[in-house]
């Protein structure tokens, strides 16, 4: 089955360690990478998947529930050119 991509931004409660949450994520099915970065967002998970609800479960399931996570804004990929 062809896997699917995402791009999860996520912003970070203040006082709370972005480099932890990133921690907590690393190692969860779909994770391909975790990027600390500068701007509105703090992190920036780069996340494959089957189907929607893979998706929806990481994202409302998992990510959303780790203390310290505030928002997230989830871009799926449609297509890469490189």
């Amino acid at each position: 089955m062809e896997k699917l991509g995402a791009l999860v931004f996520v912003q970070i409660t203040e006082g709370a360690s972005p480099l932890e949450v990133a921690r907590a994520l690393k190692d969860r099915p779909g994770v391909e990478e975790v990027m600390l970065i500068s701007g509105q967002w703090d992190l920036l998970i780069r996340f494959s998947y089957t189907n929607m609800d893979a998706l929806s479960n990481f994202v409302v399931s998992h990510l959303r529930k780790i203390n310290g996570v505030s928002k997230t804004d989830t871009t799926i990929i449609l297509d890469k050119v490189k």
